[in-house]
């Protein structure tokens, strides 16, 4: 017959492990929540109803009366960004089909050309953030999809790969590009679409960092500390170590906000946001921020020209075009208000530009037609000065004529270099 201590022994473990699996199905839920809701602007009050159909009404004008007011507004939420986990580069697009958006293994679909074309095409990657995936079109709108229309008016057969992703920014951009030329054949060109997320999310670009990582971070367990062991934990390893790192675990949760309980300030003070840059000193006004990006920036242009002149492939990067900046809205204009009136993110995607075409302007005079390998870069921050209508769907996003715009603009440069 058992004593009453083991039954008491096995009673605690049963309370234990009932206990761990109530916390760790609580922790995968959290878990699969999260990317929801990571890193996300906090809530803001609901937009007046006058705003709201001001916004729609400014829509039919930035897809230049194609839609209807009442068509817009059911398949505009069509047309956003739907995220999940992807390996190496963090966050990566999820597969998913409806009318108006179709991504396959990751890649939002373009436009297909040479169709009857006996010749091979030429393949051209196309990598950035949300407005070089397409958020707020059709995906036959997108700047990947009218440089394949382009393409095909100028007698030239290209197929367009739609590496797009939302948040991403040269850095991840980058790593992302190392990968794929690692998994397949190099292609025959690869374009760079920067800018607005190198400033819109200016943590990311200083910590070198992609952008969740704050939220994913905070998901992984802390592991036990090997300088608090105690001589009652030496003496019994099993049940000892299990009940202190379960509450120590516990502990977690509760500064995670996992679990009910008081958060402590030392983790508390750990948390940020890569919406925001670092706290420091040195990064205290609109200028220095602005540095500190440029100079990461530059940093990995460098690292992209020398891995394309490894490859021998064709790398071209463009300064994409910001509300902030060179555009005049009409004055009914609400859907980039806040992008261009307030001082954060404007003035420092004022200050950020600036830096930004000094270095685009620091190379050659005709950059396109450069015959040497590497990286070629050109400045297209200001194609919408003199813009008639709404060149943006939102805060940054671009319209359809938008994207027209941009990708003929990259097909002029891609096409004439040799």
């Amino acid at each position: 017959m058992r004593s009453a201590a083991q039954i008491a022994g096995n009673v605690i473990i049963g309370i234990v492990f009932v206990v761990l699996g109530g916390v760790a199905l609580e922790l995968a839920t959290r878990i699969a929540e999260a990317p929801r809701g990571a890193d996300r602007d906090p809530p803001r009050p609901l937009p007046s109803k006058e705003r709201v159909e001001n916004f729609v009404r400014n829509l039919v004008v930035a897809f230049d009366h194609k839609y209807t007011y009442d068509e817009l507004i059911r398949i505009f939420p069509l047309m956003q960004d739907q995220l999940r986990y992807r390996p190496w580069i963090q966050i990566g697009n999820a597969d998913h089909s409806n009318p108006f958006s179709i991504v396959e293994n990751g890649i939002r679909k373009s436009v297909a050309g040479c169709e009857g074309a006996d010749k091979k095409p030429k393949v051209v990657w196309f990598f950035g953030g949300s407005t070089t995936y397409g958020i707020g079109v059709p995906w036959w709108e997108t700047i990947p999809s009218k440089f394949v229309e382009q393409a095909e008016r100028g007698g030239v057969c290209v197929t367009a790969i739609n590496f797009g992703v939302p948040y991403h920014y040269s850095r991840q951009e980058a790593v992302y590009f190392a990968t794929r030329l690692m998994n397949e054949p190099a292609p025959d060109a690869v374009v760079f679409l920067d800018g607005l997320n190198e400033f819109f999310q200016p943590g990311s670009s200083i910590r070198a960092e992609p952008f969740f990582t704050p939220t994913l971070d905070k998901l992984v367990p802390i592991g036990p500390d090997p300088s608090r062991n105690t001589s009652l934990e030496a003496r019994a390893p099993g049940l000892w170590t299990g009940v202190t790192s379960f509450f120590r675990n516990l502990r977690m949760l509760r500064w995670l906000g996992l679990s009910q309980g008081a958060a402590t300030n030392a983790l508390q003070e750990e948390n940020y946001s890569n919406r925001n840059p670092p706290p420091s000193k040195e990064l205290s006004n609109d200028e220095q921020v602005a540095r500190a990006i440029v100079d990461r920036y530059i940093a990995t242009r460098d690292f992209i020209s020398k891995t394309c002149k490894a490859y021998g492939v064709k790398c071209f990067q463009f300064l994409q075009p910001v509300a902030a900046l060179d555009y005049q809205p009409p004055e009914s204009e609400v859907v980039t208000e806040e992008a261009r009136k307030l001082p954060e993110p404007a003035g420092r995607f004022v200050a950020g530009y600036s830096l930004m075409r000094e270095a685009f302007r620091s190379g050659d005079d005709a950059p396109c037609d450069a015959a040497e390998k590497g990286l070629t870069s050109l400045d297209l921050s200001s194609l919408f000065k003199s813009y008639e209508g709404i060149p943006y769907v939102d805060y940054g996003h671009y319209a359809p004529r938008a994207n027209k715009l941009i990708a003929g603009e990259i097909f002029g440069c891609v096409s004439a270099k040799p």
